[in-house]
């Protein structure tokens, strides 16, 4: 039976950023809804995330934005600089003149405690070490799905916000596994005390060298502490493997000094005052694009990095997921027979996949930028990002990014369906 009215209880598997978000919108559209979360409460939410202004749009509309914006570094552009601290490149990650809101870098753990603040407001129900276990129904009635030890729930729809090793993703796609790029990026965080920072030297910044780009963003809101780091080609490991050189500090620490005397003195300063307790890495997975974010039934949908993991290159990984659920939720929202849930969700996702993979291209682009030089030699014409491109943002090239609202698409889409159904 094909579901012709808004959903009467939709199950949220993982509780991160695009979980909690969905939750929000969901109650705020008095849909109900309840979130199966993995770890414990208190786990681990290390590191900080870029948040442009479509994500940010997002973040207003179920009252987040403001909670966080004091607690957070706002800025417009990364500067990318050459070698002899020259401005080579521009690129606009915000801008509230041009986009309606200025970029946003914010610690994960702040963004989270807000977002789990609002649920616990609204009374939306949470249950913590609640692995998702297995699907035991899904069919035109609605799914019934296993949790934590033998526990069973029944829903009208399960949502897949489980990430890139997510469990939902495998109950019908059981295929699919993350594909790692070949590069790590090995990050610490140092004082800007402590870095011998050029006169009219703009952060963040990519400085850009013969071994590929450093990074170097302010981490607080004021500035005092400087995320940095490069990225490295490293082999494949397995989870044992990711999880010893995550504990090896001294040998991250090596990997991120490897050719010190080949940068700028800017960096060589962040590098002498990087310590080695704070040293961290992230290694870039990405997954094949997905023919179908849902079961056969519709009934079970993927968001987030469970349908789509950006690599992080243009800060759209986290803004893609927040984008994915502010739609789902709205045209949820609007389902009747006019609007059925079938062609509802096949309307959502052919907009979301056309516009991830358009996301996607200018995310290889900024990759390509980030390759060693005698790497980027060999790449053809317009696969390295440059401003002078039609991705350049000072005159809003960017809009096609961060002017679209996902509620008024959605909203649309459900106009759209009842038109076609009335000709």
């Amino acid at each position: 039976m094909v579901l012709e009215s808004p959903p009467t209880e939709v199950a949220i598997i993982g509780g991160g950023l695009a979980g909690l978000t969905l939750a929000l919108a969901l109650h705020d559209l008095d849909i109900p809804c309840t979130v199966y979360e993995t770890r414990s409460e208190n786990y681990d939410r290390d590191g900080g995330i870029m948040l442009a202004p479509n994500a940010l749009r997002v973040l207003d509309s179920v009252g987040i934005y403001k909670r966080v914006r004091d607690n957070a570094l706002r800025f417009d552009v990364l500067t990318f600089k050459d070698m002899q601290n020259r401005t080579t490149d521009e690129y606009y990650f915000g801008s509230e003149k041009l986009y309606g809101y200025s970029a946003m870098r914010v610690m994960r753990e702040e963004l989270l405690d807000k977002l789990k603040a609002a649920v616990q407001e609204r009374s939306i129900p949470i249950h913590y070490n609640a692995r998702f276990t297995k699907i035991i129904t899904d069919d035109g009635n609605g799914v019934e799905f296993a949790y934590g030890d033998g526990q069973t729930a029944p829903a009208a729809l399960v949502i897949g916000a489980d990430g890139i090793h997510s469990a939902v993703r495998g109950t019908f796609l059981p295929h699919v596994r993350p594909i790692y790029s070949g590069f790590v990026f090995i990050n610490s965080i140092v004082k800007r005390s402590q870095l011998r920072i050029p006169d009219d030297y703009n952060l963040p910044a990519t400085v850009m060298g013969k071994t590929g780009a450093f990074l170097l963003v302010p981490q607080t809101p004021d500035g005092s502490e400087i995320f940095v780091g490069t990225q490295r080609r490293f082999p494949e490991q397995d989870s044992a493997g990711w999880d010893s050189l995550r504990n090896d500090k001294q040998r991250l620490y090596h990997m991120l000094q490897e050719d010190k005397s080949e940068w700028p003195d800017v960096v060589q300063s962040a590098l002498e005052a990087a310590p080695v307790d704070a040293m961290g890495f992230w290694a870039f997975h990405s997954i094949p694009p997905l023919e179908s974010w849902t079961s056969e039934s519709k009934r079970i949908i993927l968001v987030g990095d469970a349908a789509h993991a950006i690599p992080p290159t243009a800060g759209q990984g986290a803004n893609q997921a927040f984008e994915d659920v502010r739609a789902l939720a709205t045209i949820l929202s609007k389902l009747s027979p006019e609007v059925p849930l079938d062609k509802a969700i096949d309307r959502w996702q052919t907009y979301r996949q056309d516009r991830v993979k358009k996301v996607l291209e200018l995310t290889l682009q900024m990759n390509a930028k980030r390759l060693p030089e005698s790497e980027r030699a060999k790449l053809p014409p317009g696969a390295i990002w440059s401003d002078q491109s039609l991705t350049r943002g000072d005159g809003g090239e960017l809009r096609w990014l961060y002017d679209p609202d996902m509620a008024q698409k959605a909203e649309e889409w459900a106009q759209e369906l009842k038109g076609a159904l009335r000709d």
